[in-house]
Formats: C-alpha cells, sequence, structure tokens
C-alpha cells in the first residue's frame, strides 16, 4: 500500500506517491485550471491505476478541501516545513516561489515554524509574473532561464507590476539592451522581491516551481546566499510533506 499526498496550488496541482519508508517513488502534475477536483481526479487516476493508494489521501494548498476522495486536509506551511526539515535536519529559512504567491517561512532546530511571511495580493515576483513576461517576449520557459546564463551586465528592473515591467522591458529593448541582460535583469527583481518578505539570517532553501523550472533563478540565488541550495523536484516537496505529518500521528 502507498500515501497519496497532493498539493493543490493555484496554478499547478501536484501529486506524489510514498512508500512505507516515506521515500518518493512517483511524481505527477497538472495544471488546476479552475476546477480542483478534475485535477486532482486525473492524478489519482492515473495513480491508482499503477500502485494500491491507501486512503484517506493527503493534502495541502488553496484546494486542499476540493476534492470528492476521502482525504485529510493540512497546512502547506506546515507541510513544507516538514518535508524540508527531514532533509537537512537544521534550522533554516525556506522562500518557496510558487504561481500566484511567495512564501517566507523561517524553521528552527526543531523543524516547528518559528516565523512566516507572505507577499502582498499582487503576483508580481511569483511564477505567473515571469509566465506573462516571458509570453510577452515570445520566449519559452526553458529558453527563458538558458538566456539569463549568457547575461554579461547587471540590469535592474525597477516595476513589479507585470504591466509596468513589461513596458520598462521595451524601454530596455529600444536602448540597445541585450534579452540575456534584460532577463537576468527579471530574475534579480524577483530576489529582491522575495527578500523584502524577510532578511534572511542562517541556511536558506529555495523551493517551489520557479526554481524548479529556472535553475538560473537558483544560480543568482546562491551568488547573494552563499549557504543555501534548492533541492530535486522541490515543487513536491509541500505534497511529501502532508504524508509525512499524518504518518507522525498514527
Amino acid at each position: 500500500m502507498y500515501k497519496l499526498g497532493l498539493d493543490l496550488g493555484s496554478s499547478y496541482t501536484k501529486g506524489v506517491v510514498v512508500d512505507n519508508n516515506n521515500q518518493i517513488v512517483d511524481y505527477q502534475l497538472v495544471k488546476t485550471g479552475f476546477d480542483y477536483k478534475k485535477a486532482t481526479g486525473k492524478i489519482i487516476d492515473k495513480f491508482s491505476s499503477k500502485y494500491q493508494i491507501d486512503f484517506p489521501v493527503y493534502t495541502c494548498g488553496y484546494g486542499r478541501e476540493e476534492i470528492e476522495q476521502p482525504h485529510i486536509a493540512n497546512s502547506e506551511i506546515i507541510a513544507l516545513s516538514e518535508a524540508v526539515f527531514s532533509i537537512y535536519k537544521r534550522k533554516c529559512s525556506v522562500i518557496d516561489i510558487g504561481g500566484q504567491d511567495t512564501k517566507y517561512i523561517k524553521i528552527n532546530d526543531h523543524g516547528q515554524v518559528d516565523k512566516f511571511r507572505m507577499n502582498r495580493k499582487c503576483a508580481a515576483g511569483t511564477g505567473s509574473f515571469i509566465e506573462e513576461i516571458a509570453f510577452r517576449m515570445d520566449i519559452s520557459p526553458p529558453e527563458f532561464s538558458k538566456l539569463a546564463l549568457k547575461s554579461t551586465r547587471e540590469v535592474r528592473l525597477n516595476s513589479y507590476c507585470t504591466v509596468f515591467a513589461v513596458s520598462e522591458i521595451v524601454g530596455m529593448v529600444k536602448k540597445g539592451i541585450v534579452i540575456p541582460d534584460i532577463i537576468n535583469g527579471i530574475y534579480n527583481s524577483i530576489i529582491s522581491r522575495c527578500t523584502e518578505l524577510s532578511p534572511v539570517e542562517d541556511f536558506l532553501v529555495i523551493t517551489g516551481g520557479v526554481p524548479d523550472n529556472h535553475p538560473a533563478i537558483v544560480s543568482l540565488f546562491k551568488k547573494t546566499f552563499k549557504d543555501s541550495e534548492s533541492p530535486p523536484r522541490s515543487q513536491f516537496l509541500a505534497a511529501l510533506g502532508c504524508v509525512l505529518l499524518n504518518n507522525q500521528h498514527k
């Protein structure tokens, strides 16, 4: 029997199958769209065809209660912290950059959440911000990150709002600033937005869909914060944490 953890995010729904040793054996990612039930149904159906799932499933995220199957809902913040602490087993700061929000979490020596901050309602500095800018620039997300690695100079992007950022980028292009430098500036603006949430005073863990899909931004984080890491497939950690939390309570 396998446990199933689900993180029902605003942009994507993530699922993990976890064995009796608390190890992830399979992953699944689908676009959430407007229907959490449909998104989770796709993941559960696919996993159920390959594994014997032990219900209830464990959920977190915006849509954690929007599921038809038997489930136990959890806090995304606590679930993510549980998974991060299970990997590093030390106090740390977590910056999680998702589709619609950015979170800062401070975890203490016991794996408990000491502090939590979240970006304001505006989605600037999140995955949707990058996707919109990339769409306007007609650049695919994978190419976006590759181009940033070719940057040779620092460019400052002052606008956080997507509308104003696009206008600013158009102005940069007219001035002859090359695309790699502009993209590098976009990434640095996101890092600035993230670190405005709270000072990072210890080991930093960078998680979420943005670092998973944009390795260039992880490299830039590491230039600023030498003691930092972004674990593989970090956007699935909250889903894993849901399972870990409930295994503890049994």
